[in-house]
């Protein structure tokens, strides 16, 4: 079960992914945005859990879901 929620959104005339309330820098594209979530993500600390990406759906419609896997190591920045 995922223990948080990166989305991505339109932000600025651009996309940004956001983690509650708080929104990235803004990226020119959807895609470059996940990518930047991603990475993110990948780098987060929550104990076991994993994140999730939530993006808007290719035809408009809600969204899509992807599990990422997070920093399970224990090391500290």
């Amino acid at each position: 079960m995922a223990d948080i929620t990166y989305q991505v959104v339109p932000h600025d005339n651009g996309w940004a992914y956001k983690l509650g309330d708080t929104l990235s820098e803004t990226y020119a594209t959807a895609d470059e945005a996940i990518i930047h979530a991603k990475d993110a993500a990948s780098r987060q600390k929550i104990g076991d859990g994993d994140a999730l990406l939530a993006y808007p759906a290719p035809d408009g419609r809600g969204w899509e879901f992807q599990e990422l896997e997070t920093d399970k190591s224990g090391s500290r920045l």
